[in-house]
């Protein structure tokens, strides 16, 4: 770690802006990180500072970024994204039905498509290649579209997005019909054959403007070649499936008829197979994880029970309590994980205010996350019985 080249370098940093081509095409083209190698406790005491700091600098945005960890929920939706698309090469008159992602919040959706979304652009471009064929040039070929939506957003502000991400001058400039006339000139021009809309639940089908949003996108599928990919929470209970239709008139929804809905749950310990993914989900993050005094066993056994109080199964918020608990145990000189360093470390509100009824449950034998193979241990750290 002494090496002049252990110099950090702000692309590390990754801060890329999926809404535009640039930034999806840096996140789709960037290798995965390299995991940082792990030190004793001793070789970083002998560091310098400055080596130290970068080392340390290093892991926290490993640490930060860990997974996609496979899942079998996660890997289910992969298989469905992967038949919808696949199997959608109708003809350009006919309307490619579009896939929805609908589920609670922190369970890992957005990381979900843009994973799937990712490896659909790789293969395009191993199938097809980099570019397209035109009369008087070449265009370079897009596979993915990426947009994310605003509490605000209307049809022009939805088609200047699109202008947006495909890097078209003066993107807000023009009628909203103008504007979609020339994103669907690139939708073509680049062989898009993906759209992920992310945040959808933004649309309030009660409101005009959501209403309008929302019909805005059957026009789109039925005028872009593509598979649209929706993601949000609740799509189903805000009335977005049926249009905001109810009783007998929700038999008239078209969106209905077209958009095949998955979902994501939580992490479950009810179920003996339940337990053995928790167990599995722990296994994969422990073996990420560079702290150099942490044993093997340490997240995955002796940590177990508390890590699924703390986040009651929820994907993000464990995340971020790893990420967190990492960054105060190198911070600390601890250089591992313990129920007592992770008790100083908040996460989300809805997590916090779950955390004391599992811990009781856990902790005095009514639930175990653990498979039936091992043993049980005592909880440990706050709300220990």
């Amino acid at each position: 770690m002494n090496r002049p080249d252990a110099v950090l370098s702000d692309r590390d940093e990754r801060d890329w802006n999926l809404s535009c081509k640039d930034g999806w095409f840096a996140m789709v083209d960037t290798p995965p990180r390299t995991r940082p190698p792990r030190h004793s406790a001793c070789e970083i005491a002998g560091m310098s500072r400055t080596v130290r700091l970068r080392y340390n600098e290093t892991r926290a945005r490993w640490h930060a970024n860990l997974g996609p960890v496979a899942t079998p929920g996660m890997d289910t939706v992969f298989e469905q994204l992967d038949e919808i698309c696949g199997s959608n090469r109708q003809d350009g008159e006919k309307v490619k039905p579009a896939a929805v992602l609908d589920a609670l919040p922190g369970l890992g959706k957005t990381t979900a498509a843009l994973a799937f979304a990712r490896a659909f652009h790789r293969e395009q471009v191993d199938l097809y290649g980099p570019t397209v064929p035109a009369t008087g040039g070449q265009w370079q070929r897009v596979p993915v579209v990426y947009l994310g939506l605003t509490s605000n957003t209307t049809i022009r502000s939805l088609n200047a997005m699109l202008c947006r991400f495909y890097a078209l001058p003066a993107p807000d400039r023009g009628t909203a019909t103008r504007l979609a006339n020339r994103a669907a000139e690139c939708v073509a021009g680049c062989k898009t054959r993906l759209v992920v809309v992310d945040d959808v639940h933004f649309l309030d089908v009660h409101r005009r403007d959501g209403r309008e949003v929302a019909n805005h996108f059957k026009w789109l599928a039925n005028t872009f070649p593509v598979t649209f990919f929706f993601v949000g929470v609740g799509l189903r209970a805000r009335g977005l499936l049926t249009e905001g239709l109810t009783g007998a008139d929700a038999a008239f929804s078209q969106t209905a008829r077209r958009w095949n809905v998955l979902t994501l749950t939580p992490f479950e310990i009810h179920s003996e197979a339940g337990r053995r993914t928790w167990r599995n989900l722990l296994l994969g993050i422990e073996r990420d994880l560079v702290l150099a005094e942490l044993g093997r066993g340490t997240v995955a056994e002796d940590l177990s029970d508390y890590l699924f109080a703390r986040s009651s199964g929820h994907f993000a918020s464990l995340m971020s309590l790893i990420a967190r608990g990492c960054y105060r145990a190198v911070r600390t000189g601890a250089e591992t994980l313990t129920a007592g360093l992770l008790d100083a470390v908040r996460i989300d509100e809805a997590a916090e205010k779950a955390r004391r009824d599992l811990h009781a449950a856990l902790g005095a034998g009514r639930l175990t996350s653990r498979p039936a193979r091992q043993t049980t241990t005592r909880l440990g750290g706050e709300g220990a019985a």
